[in-house]
């Protein structure tokens, strides 16, 4: 039923309609009531596109994300889209391989959907720059959920370099110096970040890092650290394959390591299996720490000691910085930056306990 067959059904001006629809205080209650109970009896539903052509506002979000979604993005896409939905918008999701290419054609499909801003799940790819950019050139606003190199945007993101040296620093104080490093073989800032905190608490602590023991896995095979087909296929490889292959790489050396810091929780887990397998204790004879506390965390074969990601807060914070940019409540035209601080989530995988004995 179009619009003007309900304002014709009753008797109201096409003007009354849309406050109705908007939400506005200047319609009377009983009119209102009267023109909600027909729109529920006639299953009313707005057309969004054609009111988006009138007010320029489709009350929705962009999502620019991966093809491929692992655990530490999930509680982010959901907070998104529970912020979002209570502000009256909805989340419209793009998917992209991580390519420059399908990057570029999934912004292109979101705009012609016509969002009112993006939120981006990158990783902090260099060659997403420019498409991110023209985002920014049309007028659009976009928060990113990383720090993306050289780009000038709003931005909502844990601080993984501050959360890699508290990991490592809290090894550090259980006695351990020969510490290992398990991390994808991606060339993004969110690995980057990673080994730059870690080496950060080692250096702090005047500990030699072992290049050796810097492991980035590679399960697939035959990728060069900057090709950019290479970190399609990083995307797609699981964090339990890295921390797997990561380990066991590590463990067939002659010289071990006495603790991993790990890419993510996931990657604990795979170098769980692997230690297992190689007949090393965890924690007795190796500590083994994790990132994320995913809600599989707490029951792995040991309980992992990780660093908590406040995804909920974190994709919160993020819908209300772009919608703050779309009302103007934000008007300084200088990027807003908000870091979340982590928290060390300290159980039975670092050797905590043994040493309590």
């Amino acid at each position: 039923m179009t619009q003007q067959e309900i304002v014709d059904r009753l008797g109201i001006s096409r003007g009354t309609l849309q406050r109705v629809l908007t939400g506005s205080a200047l319609v009377k209650q009983s009119t209102r009531e009267r023109v909600l109970k027909e729109l529920e009896r006639v299953k009313y539903v707005p057309n969004a596109i054609a009111a988006g052509l009138k007010t320029r506002r489709t009350k929705s979000i962009g999502l620019v994300g991966p093809a491929a979604i692992k655990m530490s993005n999930i509680g982010k896409v959901n907070a998104i889209h529970q912020a979002a939905r209570e502000k009256g918008y909805s989340v419209i999701f793009g998917f992209s391989d991580g390519s420059s290419e399908e990057d570029a054609r999934c912004i292109r499909d979101l705009r012609a959907r016509m969002v009112d801003g993006f939120i981006a799940l990158g990783r902090g790819l260099p060659y997403s720059n420019p498409h991110y950019q023209a985002i920014l050139d049309a007028g659009i606003p976009l928060v990113t959920l990383y720090p993306l190199p050289e780009l000038k945007t709003d931005c909502v993101y844990v601080d993984t370099r501050s959360a890699y040296r508290k990991l490592t620093k809290h090894l550090i104080s259980l006695g351990h110096k020969d510490i290992a490093l398990l991390i994808d073989h991606s060339t993004s800032q969110f690995t980057a970040n990673r080994e730059l905190g870690f080496r950060d608490a080692m250096r702090a602590a005047k500990i030699p890092v072992r290049d050796e023991w810097v492991v980035r896995a590679d399960p697939v095979g035959g990728r060069g650290p900057d090709d950019e087909h290479a970190e399609k296929l990083t995307w797609n490889t699981t964090d339990y394959e890295y921390g797997f292959e990561g380990a066991s790489t590590v463990l067939a050396k002659k010289k071990r390591p006495s603790a991993f810091v790990c890419l993510s929780d996931n990657c604990a887990v795979g170098a769980l299996r692997a230690a297992s397998l190689a007949g090393i204790r965890v924690p007795q004879d190796l500590a083994i720490v994790g990132f994320d506390d995913n809600e599989g965390a707490p029951y792995a074969s040991v309980p992992l000691t990780t660093i908590h990601q406040p995804d909920e807060m974190t994709g919160r914070a993020a819908v209300e910085l772009l919608l703050d940019r779309l009302s103007g409540r934000i008007q300084d035209k200088s990027p807003v930056v908000r870091k979340i601080a982590t928290t060390l989530v300290i159980r039975e995988s670092c050797g905590c306990q043994l040493r309590k004995r």
